[in-house]
């Protein structure tokens, strides 16, 4: 039989939330009730009096700021430890700015004619904008999102983030990163300034109610330069393969350079397009709106040229190969990996809806009233692994693979720790068995009839729904076990790395070769 689920459960006054708190009992929440079981906000305090004597208010003040330092100070610290407790909040760690003003947002970012049929309508001229398009399953659009937020960040420019569309996954349905992230809250509390295409021209399959627009991208850092959303959007792209003048044209300094360095980059792409007759799209004649292809996995060139790359392609004959692994990116030695994440991703949180349903997941899955601290979560990824192996056999992990980490982790965490899973794997019931006889407690949302929440509440989104609240679900491991090769499994290595401060560990998958 499992551990008591019940054992090292959360009280209501153990959590110190951010946002408008899940309430433990049942679906329902509300931002108005004051019990224990809301999340508390950090209030933010105003400046002190200008006197040239300390108040006693400024004295008050200078003690709780040491307080906050020290706080602060500790829980970075606890990152390092081996033994780091997992947090007692869900989600990212509480921002360390104070929002002492509003972000502003597509109102303030754009003219008064957004959405427009152009989207030379919707710009203010005397802003300069970062857009990409987007070309991936639901983790790699949002990778590549907070590399758009960060790359826009560092260049002073507004994101303009793409719809998400992913056919093979989620069918037809379109949506904005918001759907499932609280972006709001992530613009409020970071200053973050962003829209999304949907803001300054609306999704119009039909092109009836839009302009075309044609729209010129440079080449991103990487080979997937297609995108899925532009044509919904009637924005006709070009992709302009201009090489970077740098040792590391792909990295995220040469990307840099290449925005400020406008007199390289107009007289190049005038040099091209001359050179091959093409026609230049009006973007690129300027510097108000720039586009790269798609930007995801960047990495600056201190971690280039150390060797260091995410994605090293498909190689004849065999799996697609990734290689570098979160214990490299979050090694010290090799800082600078992963800007994205530790700049812009590590405080996106999900929405309140999704954690809603993730934790009722949980808890009816554990048969608790609240959600246990001591969890090691556990994401089995198999489906499209077994499709793209090439000899259909010994293709994914056996389910001993994962237990030796497992139980690793497991010697280092109190007794009564749970093991909690997530699985795309619905039809190999002797896998989904072994599982089971292992003890672990496996999310099924079949049983659970997560399908119909999320169609009543996402209806033609609701596959794009399902991905987040497994996700959500993940990040609430005080340590993490995932898949190798996996984008969903990265991503929440590094949720419960940086969040939890906890362990993590990914299962390789067995290496095949074409006979």
């Amino acid at each position: 039989m499992p551990p008591s689920a019940s054992s090292e459960a959360r009280s209501a006054e153990d959590y110190e939330l951010q946002t408008p708190l899940l309430k433990q009992e049942g679906l329902a929440t509300s931002q108005h009730e004051s019990d224990q079981e809301q999340y508390d906000f950090i209030a933010q305090q105003g400046p002190s009096r200008p006197t040239n004597t300390p108040s006693r208010r400024s004295i008050l003040l200078g003690v709780a700021l040491v307080v906050a330092i020290a706080i602060v100070g500790g829980t970075v610290a606890g990152l390092a430890k081996s033994d780091a407790k997992a947090k007692r909040y869900f989600g990212p760690p509480p921002t360390i700015f104070a929002a002492h003003k509003v972000t502003p947002g597509p109102a303030e970012l754009l003219t008064s004619a957004a959405p427009a049929r152009s989207y030379k309508q919707a710009l203010r001229p005397d802003l300069r904008y970062l857009t990409s398009d987007s070309f991936n399953g639901w983790t790699g659009h949002v990778l590549a999102a907070f590399s758009l937020i960060y790359l826009a960040q560092v260049t002073q420019r507004v994101a303009i983030l793409p719809s998400f569309q992913d056919h093979f996954h989620y069918g037809y349905s379109m949506i904005q990163l918001d759907l499932l992230f609280d972006m709001e809250r992530y613009r409020q509390e970071r200053g973050a300034l962003f829209v999304n295409w949907a803001d300054v021209k609306p999704l119009d399959g039909s092109h009836e109610h839009t302009d075309w627009d044609q729209i010129g991208c440079y080449r991103g850092p990487n080979e997937f330069e297609g995108g899925t959303s532009y044509l919904n959007h009637s924005l006709d792209r070009t992709i302009w393969h201009l090489s970077r003048p740098s040792q590391f044209p792909n990295s995220l300094e040469a990307m840099i350079l290449w925005d400020y360095d406008e007199t390289t980059r107009l007289t190049q792409t005038a040099a091209f397009a001359k050179q091959f007759g093409y026609t230049q799209p009006e973007n690129i004649l300027g510097s108000q709106l720039l586009c790269y292809g798609n930007i995801w996995a960047m990495a600056p060139a201190s971690a280039l040229a150390r060797g260091w790359n995410y994605f090293s392609g498909n190689k004849p004959g065999q799996q697609q190969s990734e290689y570098g692994g979160m214990s490299g990116v979050l090694d010290p030695a090799r800082s600078g990996m992963w800007p994205e994440w530790f700049e812009v991703g590590q405080y996106i949180d999900f929405t309140p809806k999704v954690w809603e349903i993730a934790v009722s997941c949980v808890k009816r899955t554990l048969q608790v009233k609240r959600v246990p601290t001591n969890l090691v979560t556990v994401h089995l990824r198999r489906g499209d692994f077994k499709d793209w192996c090439p000899t259909g056999h010994n293709c994914v992990p056996a389910i001993d693979r994962y237990a030796e980490p497992v139980n690793e982790l497991l010697q280092a965490s109190p007794a009564g720790t749970i093991v909690l899973v997530t699985t795309d794997e619905k039809d190999d019931q002797e896998f989904l068995s072994s599982v089971d006889e292992l003890g672990w407690y496996r999310i099924d949302h079949g049983a659970l009839g997560t399908a119909d929440v999320l169609r009543a509440e996402y209806g033609d989104n609701a596959l794009w729904a399902d991905a987040a609240i497994d996700q959500a679900i993940l990040s609430l491991g005080m340590h993490f076990v995932g898949t190798a090769d996996s984008q969903v499994s990265i991503i929440s290595e590094l949720r419960v790395a940086t969040w939890n401060g906890g362990k993590t560990r990914l299962v390789k998958r067995p290496s095949h070769r074409q006979r």
